[in-house]
Order: C-alpha cells, then structure tokens, then sequence
C-alpha cells in the first residue's frame, strides 16, 4: 500500500487505529487497558518498526512517552506528520518540562499530563477529537 492509499484507508482490525508505544510499562498497560472500554481498537508496539507498519496500514494515533527519535525504526514527529498528514500524537509528558514542548513543537498534537486519568486520555483520543 502506498503512503497515499494508507492516509485514506481505515485501519486494519490486526493493526490498531491507536499505536501505543511506550517505554514506561505502567503507562502502557494503563492507557492499553482504559482503550479496552472504548470502540477504538489499540496496538501496544513492540518497537518502531512495528509501528511505522501500523501507519503504512492506517493507524491514525501514536501515544508515546518519548520525543521521538529513539525509537529504532521511527522517524521524528515532524517527518511522520508528513508522511501521514492525517496521523495524531498525544505525547506523555514527563517530569521534564522541556520534553513537552519540544514534543508540542515537533508535531504532538496532544500532551497528556500526570498523573493521567482514564477521562482525560479517552476524551484526548474521541474519534471526534480534531488537533
């Protein structure tokens, strides 16, 4: 599939439409768990290769703790917000206050503080959400 076809073709069931990778395992398990009460359908990623796939395949979120690069096998924000115009971030801040706003100027299209909750994630992730 090409990256055109990918930005307009729903994600697969297999794949995800919320790609969740995080390097913080609670953080993971939590938001993983909260999607399990909504419609959407989530993909807890092995690495940013696994990822990357689930974009080419329509997945239209990441949520991630880190500023990206270093994930091995994902570009920055900015190059995967244009290479998928339609993608969405929702970075999870950190104790460093500069992370956020480099995530924020980078392409994040949401911060998620902490200490989070189940209703500020679901809300940030709602289908109907524009960034």
């Amino acid at each position: 599939m090409d990256d055109k076809t990918a930005k307009n073709h729903p994600a697969r069931q297999d794949e995800g439409e919320i790609v969740i990778l995080c390097a913080d395992e609670v953080v993971r398990d939590v938001i993983t768990y909260w999607l399990t009460t909504t419609p959407r359908n989530a993909l807890v990623a092995a690495d940013g290769y696994q990822a990357a796939k689930a974009f080419e395949n329509g997945s239209r979120w990441l949520v991630t703790d880190r500023v990206l690069p270093p994930w091995p096998g994902l570009d920055t924000f900015l190059t995967l917000r244009g290479r998928y115009p339609a993608l969405q971030i929702a970075f999870v801040e950190s104790d460093n206050i500069h992370d956020g706003i480099l995530a924020r100027v980078t392409g994040a299209s949401v911060l998620l503080k902490r200490p989070l909750s189940r209703q500020a994630v679901t809300e940030a992730l709602a289908p109907t959400r524009s960034p």
